[in-house]
Parts: structure tokens; C-alpha cells; sequence
């Protein structure tokens, strides 16, 4: 058996639909990393988002935020890669909203600031705990170090905006009605390969899960992608294996019984005839 590294998309994936992990699937990432394995969340997250796990968070080795803009080391809280939108990008983002009247969120570690308040965002940040601050101007904002945007009450207009006038950025679906916004060329797949480099560990010993849309690109590019039972069918076609259990009922506990007998190993899945 092969080291491998495990990357588990959080939301549909590594956790319930309440943002809670089961024991069980604790206990299974404790007894991978005990085996030697390395455990990574992947995810458009932002540090602020994390706040709805608690300190589940920390049960893996690596956070990869961001859809693979930012990765933290768990055990010391260390950011070992950070990748920040340049001040005029920024600035252009924020004046369209502002101009247009369009919610924006702005994000940065726990800094979270939009450009427009609604009821949905509060009921959303009353279960982080955290109140985002409104912005009526750039001067009020740090462009310097902004890691990322998201849109959500007016997506589309943020959407088309980019895809007409601002190439030096891209947007995933996070999720129905979400775009996770981002520097161009970052990926939740070079999320993972750039750790896999730093942990010198080959990209066919990586495994990657997830379940929805913006998972698909990891899950064809890992030595190994999974789509967890839940999954879009899209997904679950990119699959090398499709797990028999939801993010409900135990899927990473699954995935890790199955990785720690080796049924993910390069060698068996070429003479099993998969890639």
C-alpha cells in the first residue's frame, strides 16, 4: 500500500448537510493518518466559511481553500501558499458592484465585507457567527490582500461582467446560485497537485472526492477520483469509483476502508484495466 494523499471536498462530501462530521468519519481520517496517509479538505471555502465546522476543521493535515488558491497546514495554523488578486482587478470588481448596486462579497482570511446586505447573507452569517461589514467604497477596503470574491443574490450580472471585462479572473458553481470568483489558472486540481509536489507525493498516489460540478475537473485529474453516492451525474461519470454511501451515511469512511486495503493503489488499478 501506497502513501497517498486524500483530498475530500467538504460540502455534499466530507460533511452532512448540517456542516457536521460523524465520528465515524473521524475516526476513519485518524486511522488513515495513523497509516502514514495524509488528509486534506479541498474546497471553495474561505477561512470564514470554516467557522461553520467548529474544530472539525483541524481534523485533517491540510486545508486547501479557495478552490486551491490557499493552503494552510493544520497542526501549526501555517499558510504556506497564498495566491491574492492584484489591487486593479480588485478595484475594478468592487466599483462595478458598487456602481450597479450588486452584492459582492469580499473575502480575506476572517475579513468579510459586501457590497450589498440581504436577508439571505445574515441568516447565512448567523450560523458563523460572524456579521460581514458593508462597503460603500474601495477606500475602505485593504486591495492589497483580497484572496477572493463571491457572488451569490446577483451572480448572473457578476458573471457576465467577468466573462466580458475581466479576463485575469474565473468563477466555479460552488453550489445553485453561487460563483466561488478567483485568479485565473487556480484550480481546486493544481490545489492539489502543488501539495502533492510539496509532500512529494506522485499525482497517482492522489485521491480526490467530491460531488458536485465543481469537482469534476479534480476528480478526472487525480490519480484516483471519487464521487461520493450524492453526487451530480456528471460527476459520478468522471469517477474512477463511485462510493455506495451519501455524505450522510459514512461515504469517506468508506473511501478510507477501501484506500488502507490498497483497492486505490496504482498498481491494482492498472491490472483492474481503470486509466
Amino acid at each position: 500500500m501506497t502513501r497517498k494523499l486524500l483530498a475530500m471536498d467538504l460540502d455534499g462530501t466530507a460533511v452532512k448537510d448540517d456542516y457536521s462530521m460523524e465520528e465515524s468519519t473521524i475516526d476513519a481520517i485518524r486511522t488513515a493518518q495513523a497509516s502514514g496517509h495524509v488528509t486534506a479538505f479541498v474546497s471553495g471555502r474561505r477561512d470564514i466559511d470554516m467557522l461553520s465546522i467548529n474544530e472539525q476543521q483541524w481534523a485533517v493535515d491540510y486545508h486547501i481553500l479557495n478552490n486551491g488558491g490557499k493552503i494552510i497546514r493544520c497542526k501549526d495554523k501555517a499558510v504556506i501558499r497564498n495566491e491574492y488578486i492584484s489591487k486593479e482587478v480588485c478595484n475594478k470588481m468592487i466599483r462595478f458592484a458598487l456602481e450597479h448596486g450588486l452584492q459582492l462579497h469580499i473575502l480575506s482570511g476572517l475579513l468579510w465585507q459586501v457590497t450589498r446586505m440581504t436577508d439571505s447573507t445574515l441568516q447565512y452569517a448567523k450560523t458563523l457567527g460572524v456579521i460581514p461589514v458593508r462597503v460603500d467604497g474601495s477606500e475602505k477596503i485593504d486591495l492589497d490582500h483580497i484572496e477572493g470574491f463571491m457572488a451569490t443574490a446577483d451572480w448572473k450580472q457578476v458573471a457576465d461582467f467577468i466573462d466580458e471585462e475581466v479576463p485575469e479572473l474565473v468563477y466555479v458553481h460552488s453550489e445553485p446560485g453561487t460563483i466561488d470568483i478567483m485568479n485565473a489558472g487556480i484550480s481546486k486540481s493544481g490545489g492539489i497537485k502543488e501539495l502533492s509536489e510539496l509532500l512529494d507525493i506522485p499525482l497517482e498516489d492522489t485521491i480526490a472526492v467530491g460531488n458536485y460540478y465543481n469537482d469534476i475537473d479534480m476528480i478526472r485529474k487525480a490519480g484516483t477520483g471519487i464521487a461520493v453516492a450524492n453526487s451530480v451525474d456528471e460527476a459520478k461519470l468522471a469517477a474512477d469509483y463511485v462510493t455506495e454511501n451519501d455524505n450522510e451515511h459514512g461515504a469517506i469512511a468508506e473511501i478510507i476502508e477501501k484506500m488502507l486495503k490498497g483497492d486505490f493503489d496504482h498498481e491494482r488499478k492498472i491490472s483492474a484495466g481503470h486509466r
